[in-house]
């Protein structure tokens, strides 16, 4: 486990002891390259970045350690038993109902959703939707199964692209930064981890990319990387092609030595990040952040 906790996005000292404010300690998988330095467990990120807007709006104070996935401390492992990530452990504070969270470790991936919404005293949009029918939510929930299943040659290229083409779909229709406003929600901090496993592993080992003319997405993408709770929440493209090479069966990886790709990361620009959109994809796009107003974009994006 990293040596020392990081205070994350809260910008001040860490509050007292005696205030009300709820303060905890986040747990998140450690790389797979290094053991101590943050790894690429989506979930883990997803954690990360609700506990990070969650600080930056003062609703928490939390630490975040990175625990190794060869040898966990002996200690954390009798805390977490269910051996779930993100795992959090309540230090000091309330919740929004007035109870201490001090002690308080929750013992499913269910029970830590229930825990960050626990200590959500003024953020709405990050809290889980109740019904997912009708809800953007529910049309992607899933990326992760079909992803995981067209890397291992289950399933086709068409069947990913089917449901990025769900996210392009809504944000046409929605004249919003991100999927549900103008802050990132609960539904961005589920989706983005999950998009750039698509972006650096996806291209990686199968030569997948987000179709160019998902303007929409990429524009989405590139407000993102601008967002800190997104780009510095961020694993190393190294760890992200690490966590998949370490999940594929034999037969895959006895295809991808045959296409010269041995296995080895983080030799090489280990710190290397994919934080920014194509420069070809930006040239297209119109700058929201000089202006609000719709610019011309190129209509050829095949090139």
């Amino acid at each position: 486990m990293s040596d020392d906790g990081t205070d994350v996005a809260n910008g001040t000292q860490a509050p007292d002891e005696t205030s009300d404010i709820p303060k905890y300690d986040l747990y998140i998988r450690a790389s797979l390259i290094d053991n101590e330095t943050q790894g690429a467990c989506p979930m883990s990120q997803q954690g990360f970045m609700l506990s990070y807007i969650l600080a930056q709006e003062k609703n928490v104070d939390f630490k975040v350690w990175t625990v190794s996935q060869v040898n966990p401390p002996a200690d954390f492992k009798d805390k977490n038993r269910a051996k779930i990530y993100p795992f959090v452990e309540g230090i000091s504070g309330k919740d929004i109902n007035g109870q201490s969270i001090a002690g308080v470790m929750p013992e499913s991936a269910d029970k830590v959703e229930d825990f960050f919404d626990s200590v959500n005293f003024d953020c709405p949009h990050l809290k889980r939707p109740k019904n997912l029918k009708d809800h953007i939510l529910g049309k992607i929930d899933g990326i992760s199964t079909q992803f995981n299943a067209f890397m291992k040659g289950l399933k086709s290229e068409g069947v990913l692209t089917n449901i990025l083409q769900s996210v392009e779909d809504h944000l046409a229709t929605n004249d919003s930064t991100f999927l549900e406003g103008d802050m990132l929600s609960y539904t961005d901090c589920f989706l983005l981890p999950r998009l750039q496993h698509i972006i650096v592993a996806g291209k990686y080992f199968r030569g997948y990319e987000i179709p160019k003319t998902y303007r929409n997405l990429w524009r989405y993408l590139k407000d993102a990387y601008n967002s800190p709770a997104f780009s510095e929440t961020l694993p190393t493209d190294a760890d992200l092609c690490k966590f998949h090479w370490t999940r594929f069966p034999d037969a895959n990886l006895n295809e991808f030595r045959k296409m010269g790709i041995k296995g080895v990361f983080g030799v090489e620009t280990t710190n290397k990040k994919t934080n920014s959109i194509p420069d070809d994809v930006a040239a297209t796009l119109k700058d929201t952040s000089a202006n609000g107003d719709d610019d011309d974009v190129v209509d050829d994006m095949d090139d």
